[in-house]
């Protein structure tokens, strides 16, 4: 709490008066500087009473939602005591990527008031963000006297990356119809037709494979042997030493976007989907189990970048037992080490596809490099429509 410019200035015109008075004697005169000197201490008295505690409710629809989507928040103010008048402000504070924080102010009133604000979101990079807490300051009506304090409580936002629809490409030829699914489901081998894997809970027990069962020690099941059920990899490249050091990297958004576009493509053309980042990892949401979509876009809503140095991990993870399937991979950077590595995962029989985001015109050089290990390659990258590469990776395919 503390008096505002306009209140310290009206304290000293008051002491100055005073002081004039004293000068020439006229004591009657003391009373204006008195009350010009006590008129703020007076305002910051008053606004003693609503300082009490703010209790504050908010409401956040939806709390999850994409980049560049419309959250509306709602905030419930309840002061902790009574309130005598004044012009109350509060505003929620909000971190860079959400947006700019803004007060809204309205009249404080007598009592114990309430008040409802209420405003709307629209977050411009993804993770997972906290809102609040909130600021309130509370001012007399003529401005001389200001209390700001801050309400406890925050509420989370996740924010997934931003996701494009993919057309169909009928003319590729690798992959029968590319992402059409009749054509898709007799045009790709698929791994499950020979392999086992370990059993998982849900699992059918009439699918346990009991020679591989008693070799390991431990249940194996048969995965699917149906060979019209494609499987498909999408390795995301986040590898720190391909983008800039800086905090937010445009480059990175595009590729994290492009692997979520492409990887709820695919989920919703029934593929059984296998995510794999730079240091290895594989989320491989269970085809049995509801919710697949949102929790490949909650994992690439918060990944961040790796100090993985090459991309053998991620596409040695991806090529176990990994016969007759899509290969799909969104690369930030290629080197020689990296042209192995993918030289070695398009020797297992599969259509393999690659968008590769430069950072310089040497690294979109290395296009036809990756080409001629036998993968399909177009460069992309901010800017461009994830739609737009997409559909010139069909078109590379026919050449």
């Amino acid at each position: 709490m503390n008096l505002t410019a306009r209140g310290w200035a009206l304290v000293g015109a008051g002491v100055a008066w005073c002081a004039v008075a004293f000068v020439v004697g006229q004591r009657d005169l003391w009373w204006p500087g008195l009350f010009l000197a006590l008129l703020p201490v007076a305002s910051l008295l008053l606004l003693l009473p609503g300082t009490a505690r703010l209790r504050v409710q908010r409401r956040v629809n939806p709390a999850r939602l994409g980049v560049g989507g419309t959250a509306r928040v709602e905030l419930l103010l309840e002061p902790g005591g009574i309130a005598l008048g004044g012009v109350s402000r509060v505003r929620d504070l909000l971190p860079e990527a959400l947006g700019e924080a803004r007060w809204y102010g309205f009249a404080a009133g007598l009592g114990r008031w309430r008040q409802s604000v209420r405003y709307e979101l629209r977050p411009h990079r993804r993770g997972r963000h906290a809102i609040g807490p909130v600021e309130r300051s509370v001012a007399d009506g003529l401005g001389l006297a200001r209390a700001r304090f801050t309400a406890r409580g925050r509420t989370e936002v996740l924010v997934t990356p931003r996701v494009e629809p993919l057309s169909n490409q009928r003319g590729a030829s690798g992959v029968g119809q590319a992402t059409d699914t009749t054509l898709l489901r007799t045009g790709l081998g698929s791994a499950d037709d020979v392999l086992v894997r370990e059993y998982q809970q849900g699992d059918d027990v009439r699918r346990i494979h009991w020679r591989s069962s008693a070799h390991t020690g431990q249940l194996m099941v048969r995965r699917e042997e149906r060979a019209w059920d494609p499987s498909a990899t999408v390795v995301v490249d986040n590898r720190a030493l391909a983008y800039s050091s800086r905090a937010h990297d445009e480059r990175l958004e595009w590729v994290v976007s492009a692997a979520a576009s492409v990887s709820i493509h695919l989920l919703r053309d029934g593929f059984d989907l296998g995510l794999v980042a730079a240091d290895g990892r594989v989320l491989s949401p269970h085809r049995l189990g509801s919710g697949r979509e949102e929790v490949v876009l909650e994992h690439l809503a918060e990944l961040a970048t790796d100090p993985a140095p090459s991309l053998r991990e991620a596409l040695g993870a991806s090529g176990r037992g990994a016969e007759g399937q899509l290969l799909v991979a969104v690369l930030g950077r290629v080197d020689a080490a990296d042209l192995d590595a993918l030289a070695d995962a398009g020797r297992h029989g599969r259509a393999c596809w690659a968008v590769l985001v430069p950072r310089s015109r040497e690294d979109a050089n290395r296009a036809d490099a990756v080409r001629a290990t036998g993968w399909k390659c177009v460069v992309a990258g901010p800017g461009t429509p994830i739609a737009a590469a997409w559909r010139e990776l069909g078109v590379e395919d026919e050449r």
